[in-house]
Parts: C-alpha cells; sequence; structure tokens
C-alpha cells in the first residue's frame, strides 16, 4: 500500500503529543511564494471528512477552517492549512514546497481511505529537525480508567486537568489555573513538582535536559510501560505482583 504523507498535523494543548507547534514555524516568505503554495493547498482533492471543524492555534479568532483532509496523491493535509500559510506565514518542509511551485496539481486516482494510509512520520522528524515539537518522550493521553486511578492517588494536589502520563517515572504533566502546566511526579518523597506558564515554556525535543534524572521508584518499573498497567499492578496485593 502506497502512504500518504502528512502535513499539518498540529499539536493540541488539551491532548499533548510530540507533534509540531506552528508558533515555532513561522518565517515571513515573498507574497507571491505564499499565494502559490496556498492555492496547490487548497486544490487538493477531499478524501476523508470529519463531523467537526479544524480551529486555528494561534487562537487567532479562526474557529472553522474545514472538515475535510485533503490530498494530491502523494501528501495528505488538514483542510485548513492554508490558512496557516496565508495568515500565519507558517512554513512547510521543502520537499512539499518544491512539489507546490514546480506544476498545478497533477491528475492521480484517489486512493480508499483505510487504516494505515496516512503516514505522519516524516512530518514529526521534520518538526522535530526544526525545534518545533516539544520534547513529550515516553508521556501518553491516558484512558479514562487510568484517569480515574491517577485521580485517587493524586488526592487533594489542586489541578484543572490531567493532561498526559509516563508510566515508567510515574510523572504527571497537569493543567493549572491560570493557563499553566505542572510536571508532577505520583510519588511520596519525589521531585517537587515543576510548573510551566504554558507549553511554550516546555522544552523543546533537541534541547538539552532541563529535567533531572528520573528518582528510583519502587516496583522498578520497566521504561514504556503503559500507565495503566502500571496502575493496574499497583493495586494488586503484593504477593500477587508479577
Amino acid at each position: 500500500m502506497k502512504r500518504l504523507e502528512v502535513l499539518g498535523w498540529w499539536f493540541n494543548e488539551q491532548a499533548p503529543t510530540e507533534l509540531p507547534r506552528p508558533q515555532l514555524l513561522v518565517a515571513p516568505a515573498a507574497p507571491e511564494r505564499r499565494a502559490a503554495l496556498a492555492a496547490f493547498l487548497r486544490a487538493g482533492v477531499a478524501l476523508v471528512r470529519y463531523p467537526e471543524p479544524s480551529f486555528c492555534r494561534f487562537a487567532c479568532g479562526e474557529e472553522d477552517m474545514g472538515r475535510a483532509d485533503l490530498t494530491d496523491g502523494r501528501f495528505v493535509w488538514p483542510e485548513g492549512l492554508a490558512h496557516y500559510v496565508e495568515r500565519h506565514d507558517v512554513r512547510l518542509p521543502d520537499h512539499f514546497v518544491e512539489r507546490a511551485l514546480a506544476q498545478p496539481l497533477p491528475p492521480f486516482a484517489l486512493p480508499k481511505a483505510k487504516f494505515g494510509l496516512y503516514d505522519a512520520g516524516p512530518w514529526i522528524a521534520w518538526g522535530k529537525a526544526q525545534r518545533a515539537c516539544p520534547d513529550l518522550g515516553g508521556f501518553e493521553i491516558p484512558t479514562l480508567d487510568v484517569l480515574d486511578r491517577i485521580a485517587e492517588d493524586l488526592g487533594p494536589v489542586p489541578h484543572e486537568a490531567i493532561l498526559a502520563c509516563r508510566g515508567s517515572t510515574r510523572e504527571l504533566i497537569l493543567a493549572i489555573a491560570g493557563g499553566g502546566i505542572e510536571l508532577h511526579q505520583l510519588k511520596a518523597g519525589g521531585r517537587p513538582p515543576q510548573r510551566f506558564a504554558g507549553w511554550h515554556e516546555w522544552p523543546l525535543c533537541g534541547d538539552a535536559p532541563q529535567r533531572s534524572a528520573p528518582s528510583p521508584m519502587s516496583g522498578k518499573p520497566k521504561p514504556g510501560v503503559p500507565m495503566g498497567e502500571f496502575f493496574a499492578r499497583r493495586k494488586q496485593p503484593r504477593d500477587e505482583r508479577p
């Protein structure tokens, strides 16, 4: 199966992953170059449509940027990607830009939408090379049952939401009052919480390490262990644990 290379998948502050932050990819371009690139993006053919519209990650007020994924047969991108290029001067990978500016949208056979068709790997690798991706290695978005277990162990710690968790180090990323975030280790006697004014202060992939090395933990969970498995095992009586 020929896969489509993803463009324009952005970091979501409420569901954090290592996708790029568009604010870190701003680079003004010549108006005619920007207009030609936006025109190519808008000419893409709709591949998938979604019930809810996309919104602008720059919080510029644009809350309905389309509901479709568009493609040229080689790449796939959200319908609203042209907005980022035109209004916010967001740059895209050179190999795509060269293709877009070299010719009009070429004819192609529209692939069938199915699992595995999209390839986000090159997009994320490019974003990391541009130092536009938050360093969230090992963190994952917790499922509902994991959230319940974390909330029980977190107790009275003030927070507005549990955004992500890392089972290997028992660390949580919490949304806190005022729009900030907090790195919290869920362990008695662990490191003190580390606060950030927002995601713009969070370390990026490629930065020098800014967080101290993990403290030893009872039970010595293996690196990369899913948070759900970690908490499930933690609830077992000690003589029943593997």
